[in-house]
C-alpha cells in the first residue's frame, strides 16, 4: 500500500517505517511542506525498477544507434507512425 508521511514524522518513526516497508511491502511517499521529497519502497521494487530503467534506457540506446544510420525523412516517419499508435491506444484504452 502507498501511503505519505512527512519528513518529520519519517524521521521519528524511521524503524517502524523500515519494518512496513520490508514485512508487509507498504511504501511510502516523504513529503515536505506538502512537496514529494522522496520515496521508500522495499529493496525488491527498487531492484525491479532499477532492472525496468535498465531495459528502458538499452533499448533507447539500440533505437539510437538504429536511427543514426537512417536519413532525416526516415526518422520523421517514424516519429508520425509512433505517434499515431500511440494516439490510437489511447483512444482505445478510453473507449
Amino acid at each position: 500500500m502507498l501511503k505519505k508521511i512527512s519528513a518529520m514524522k519519517a524521521r521519528q518513526n524511521l524503524g517502524q517505517l523500515l519494518n512496513e516497508v520490508s514485512i508487509r511491502g507498504d511504501s511510502y511517499i516523504i513529503e515536505r511542506a506538502g512537496k514529494a521529497l522522496a520515496a521508500l519502497v522495499d529493496m525488491e521494487r527498487f531492484q525491479q525498477l532499477q532492472e525496468d530503467r535498465n531495459a528502458a534506457l538499452q533499448a533507447v540506446k539500440n533505437i539510437w544507434q538504429k536511427m543514426q544510420e537512417a536519413d532525416a525523412q526516415e526518422v520523421q516517419e517514424a516519429i508520425k507512425e509512433a505517434v499515431g499508435s500511440a494516439k490510437n491506444q489511447q483512444i482505445r484504452a478510453k473507449a
